[in-house]
């Protein structure tokens, strides 16, 4: 690979985690206690509930102050927050196979088909454990997508 591809590669992979980063203030701001934003409140609250049922029994808090996504969501970001920050130092082009995706998927999969048929009642920090295995593996694999539409070289035809 190119040294410009690499350089490339390493300022989207950074781009990307300042993005999450954003995203996951944005939904902590108020419990972090980021008083300026208040007055976006209401903004903050419609654009998270276009990708979270905010459910407040299902929600963590903190300072009194729930997120705004519940613990799932917040575990799905967390994860992709975390697998974003490690790969910013890992230099090389990645090729997964989907299996790894199936395997990390399927805690998620048991648990929320063990909440839908009531056969055990919610548990915050399960659905965050879950939501962050889930999170970390898509996360990697919608990387690698869209680093080999953007950085692989385009064979002579």
């Amino acid at each position: 690979m190119f040294k410009s591809q690499s350089i490339k590669r390493r300022t989207f992979r950074i781009s990307l985690f300042f993005l999450l980063t954003i995203w996951i203030i944005g939904f902590l701001s108020l419990c972090l206690g980021i008083n300026f934003l208040l007055p976006f409140y209401p903004f903050q609250k419609i654009i998270y509930s276009n990708v979270c049922h905010q459910n407040p029994t299902k929600s963590f808090a903190c300072n009194n102050v729930l997120f705004l996504v519940c613990a799932r969501c917040s575990g799905i970001y967390f994860g992709a927050f975390i697998s974003s920050l490690i790969l910013i130092f890992y230099k090389h082009h990645f090729n997964l196979k989907t299996n790894y995706l199936y395997l990390l998927s399927i805690p998620i999969i048991i648990d929320v088909t063990l909440l839908t048929f009531n056969i055990y009642n919610y548990n915050k920090f399960a659905s965050a454990f879950t939501g962050f295995l889930f999170g970390s593996a898509v996360f990697v694999y919608i990387l690698g997508g869209i680093e080999n539409l953007l950085f692989t070289e385009q064979k002579n035809k």
